[in-house]
């Protein structure tokens, strides 16, 4: 099978990458839903309308898993749906993975589309490319902002008598990810500069 043009791989592709489109966003749908649902939870709770004592918490040893990014999942005790503290960064770092990754594929959708019609030195190739590392980069900062504002937060407030401990460390996947971008700088050079000589041979034909 070809790797470029109509039926390659390129166009399978393609079809993936549409599919991901249309789930990402019923996940970014799910997701302000729930965002709007506790924002107006956590407005009711203060002003006691809802009394929140009453509601039952989140076991993390029953069947319901939950890893929040900087926590031990195994420091997770009893999770109150008043921990504001832990479940507002949780979501805004979702919020930001979700949205991250729908700029991403859609750039992706735009780049597998020229490749699909064979020409894959477009100039704008190279400014999708850049769109996608710069994304990267600004949610990998956002993540870390995220850890530290709930760093701040326990500081401020103390820690949730459902987390027994917190921390912050560097994994294979910070390496992986960080690597990851510097291949896209290097990729987006390579079509800028391809689409540039393209664009002169044209010129000199």
């Amino acid at each position: 099978m070809k790797t470029l043009g109509k039926g390659s791989i390129a166009s399978i592709v393609q079809v993936g990458l549409s599919i991901a489109w249309i789930v990402l966003w019923v996940v970014f749908i799910a997701w302000a839903a729930v965002a709007a649902s506790y924002l107006v939870f956590v407005l009711l709770t203060t002003i006691g309308v809802i009394d929140a004592t009453t509601l039952p918490v989140i076991d993390s040893s029953e069947q319901v898993h939950i890893q929040i990014e900087g926590i031990d999942p195994g420091a997770l005790r009893a999770l109150k749906w008043t921990d504001w503290h832990i479940l507002t960064p949780a979501i805004l770092t979702l919020g930001v993975i979700v949205g991250g990754s729908l700029i991403i594929v859609g750039r992706l959708r735009s780049l597998f589309g020229s490749f699909t019609t064979g020409d894959p030195f477009r100039r704008e190739n190279a400014t999708h490319l850049r769109v996608i590392w710069i994304t990267m980069v600004a949610i990998e900062v956002s993540r870390y902002a995220l850890l530290a504002l709930l760093g701040v937060m326990f500081g401020v407030f103390g820690a949730p008598e459902s987390v027994g401990s917190a921390s912050f460390s560097i994994n294979s996947d910070n390496f992986t990810n960080w690597m990851s971008i510097l291949i896209l700088i290097v990729f987006a050079e390579v079509f800028r500069e391809g689409a540039r000589l393209k664009e002169e041979q044209e010129l000199t034909i």
